[in-house]
């Protein structure tokens, strides 16, 4: 399929959202305060992960077929297309999608939060939904920043149940996480070898205050220190370009990622709001590293490099090195 966002037999995707469109007009809209069970069925969650243990033929000495059983590994499947998702140990604990769902749906009502968006990805492998939180200042007038929190959780073993606190720029939709802490990005994580208890997510949700204060802080200290072009491109080779070599001796994926990067700094979405800034040489690192250089890029890939992978990595690694920079 051309997205790899979970497309079913009748080409509808599973991915559902209240607002903006994203992901490429993807996705079925809904009104933020739509019940949570016509969420499960537009964002294709309305399904559940099955289990059985695993099965396999081999010959006997007769050289007839013999049907052997591993009972420490089950596959898990999809209850509704019977799919299967993965292969699994026997203390491996599910998270359900509609779970995902049910969670944001008790925080949203105890909070004040509300459902923004959902769906699943790679088939049904990994599902997620964020909520709004309330969260919202200008870094300068005109230019929105709002917070969100994220669920996601995957059914592969790629990954453990945890929730994220992230930033998104409003006008160009670039998505930075949010430190709760300084040891970790998480609000809460949990692996697949406990049981899911949402109640023991809810108890770490107070961290987002003072993380969103400090974030807020840091944002608009970036926007106070102002930055000539050539302070920028030595900003962006001293992250990209390999500290042994000159820069003429550069690779030339890392010398377009620069220059990409230094177009975007005078040129990129919003670039009018951060122009000259130190916060333009993080919207411009935000604008790669969320979108990529191309719009043809993989929306699921794009959407898990940049919240989980090495795109979510190298811009936390940018904004903690520019802040550092400013701060000398």
């Amino acid at each position: 399929m051309a997205h790899q966002l979970t497309q079913r037999a009748d080409s509808r995707y599973e991915f559902a959202y209240a607002g903006e469109p994203a992901w490429h007009q993807l996705g079925q809209e809904l009104s933020p305060d739509a019940p949570i069970s016509k969420w499960k069925i537009e964002a294709g969650m309305d399904w559940e992960v099955l289990q059985s243990l695993v099965s396999y033929n081999t010959i006997d000495d007769e050289l007839k077929s013999v049907v052997k059983t591993m009972n420490d590994k089950r596959v898990l499947f999809r209850s509704d297309t019977k799919e299967a998702l993965s292969i699994v140990s026997g203390d491996y604990h599910i998270v359900q999608p509609g779970e995902v769902l049910d969670f944001f749906e008790s925080i949203c009502k105890i909070n004040g939060f509300k459902l923004s968006a959902a769906g699943t990805l790679f088939g049904g492998k990994r599902f997620w939904a964020t909520a709004e939180v309330g969260k919202v200042f200008n870094a300068v007038e005109d230019d929105e920043i709002k917070g969100q929190l994220l669920l996601v959780t995957s059914v592969d073993g790629t990954l453990a149940t945890q929730a994220k606190f992230t930033s998104t720029r409003t006008v160009c939709n670039n998505t930075l996480t949010v430190a709760l802490g300084e040891s970790s990005k998480r609000a809460v994580r949990k692996t697949h070898a406990s049981e899911w208890d949402a109640d023991a997510f809810k108890l770490d949700l107070g961290l987002i205050d003072s993380g969103w204060s400090k974030f807020s802080a840091d944002i608009k200290r970036l926007t106070e220190v102002k930055v000539s072009d050539s302070f920028a491109l030595n900003f962006f080779q001293k992250e990209f370009f390999n500290s042994e070599k000159s820069a003429d001796e550069q690779g030339i994926g890392d010398i377009k990622r620069v220059n990409t990067l230094m177009d975007l700094f005078r040129r990129g979405t919003g670039a009018e709001y951060s122009k000259g800034t130190a916060y333009g040489i993080l919207n411009a690192t935000t604008e790669l590293f969320t979108h990529g250089i191309t719009k043809k890029r993989d929306a699921s890939h794009q959407f898990w490099n940049s919240y989980f992978g090495k795109d979510e990595a190298q811009k936390n690694r940018v904004f903690n090195d520019l802040l550092e920079t400013v701060a000398a």
